[in-house]
């Protein structure tokens, strides 16, 4: 028996509730919001699922500029250093294994913080319980609130903000190297790819094991001819099938080498495959 995904959330929600430290981050995605001269800057690392245990130090990053502090002068008389307050409640949804509550400590003036994160991916035994982290996008929605009250009305900040990004927790690809049916054709004749993609799935019945893509995921074919270094797109090539394989005839017109590209999804990690060379002869 496997623990559930409500289980894992639940146990990430907590998490969530604890070890903010600070730092900065950097973001595969960032986002910014800015109002009332508040710049709420918000990064959301990816995550690759993988069994056992594993963690993102940085995973959510919130970072806030106020204005800068102030003393509070009114009439020549100076009633002190006022500093913008500011706090900020984030809230994660979309897949269950990173949805929960992340409540960031009150600070003064301009600051960054940063959120770990930590999973632990287990197989089932015939004596202890597995637990599996589900794929999906990470959606973090970040609302600061931020004041600061003077006798100064000029220095007066009172405004409300919301920042949102989004990461993704992707399961692994493995993409064959493609088998080429000809690897010596003549000039401007075809020669047909293929190969499989396969990944690895992490669901209550299946414990992070291999198993085909859908049927109509689809990779991009690419080229580089023989003494470059750039890699070209030829074309994108639909799974078809259950067993995760493609197969699609290219046109050679120069010699080098042909590999596929599997694009990350929402669930998918990218992955490129090794390649395959291609020689012409007469």
């Amino acid at each position: 028996m496997r623990t559930s995904a409500r289980i894992v959330a639940a146990a990430l929600a907590a998490t969530l509730s604890l070890g903010l430290v600070a730092g900065s981050a950097q973001a595969n995605q960032t986002k910014v919001a800015k109002k009332g001269g508040v710049t709420a800057t918000l990064t959301v690392h990816d995550i690759k699922n993988k069994l056992g245990k594993f963690s993102d130090k940085k995973w959510v990053t919130l970072k806030v500029v106020t204005p800068p502090s102030a003393h509070d002068v009114v009439d020549g008389s100076d009633y002190g250093v006022k500093a913008v307050h500011w706090y900020a409640s984030i809230q994660v949804t979309g897949a269950k294994s990173c949805s929960g509550y992340i409540g960031a400590p009150s600070a003064d003036g301009s600051k960054t913080w940063s959120q770990s994160v930590t999973f632990d991916a287990k197989r089932p035994t015939s004596t202890t319980v597995g637990s599996y982290i589900t794929s999906g996008a990470c959606k973090v929605s970040a609302k600061v609130v931020a004041y600061r009250y003077a006798l100064n009305p000029a220095l007066d900040v009172d405004t409300e903000l919301t920042v949102k990004a989004t990461g993704y927790i992707r399961n692994d690809v493995k993409t064959t190297k493609p088998h080429a049916s000809a690897t010596s054709v003549k000039k401007n004749k075809t020669t047909t790819l293929s190969g499989t993609v396969t990944y690895q799935k992490a669901t209550a019945k299946v414990a992070y094991k291999y198993r085909p893509v859908a049927k109509g995921s689809k990779v991009v074919v690419q080229f580089k001819a023989k003494g470059t270094k750039a890699w070209k797109n030829v074309k994108s090539v639909k799974v078809t099938g259950t067993k995760g394989h493609w197969s699609t005839k290219v046109k050679v017109k120069k010699a080098g080498s042909y590999r596929v590209v599997s694009p990350a999804t929402s669930h998918l990690q990218a992955q490129v495959s090794s390649a395959v060379t291609i020689k012409l002869r007469k």
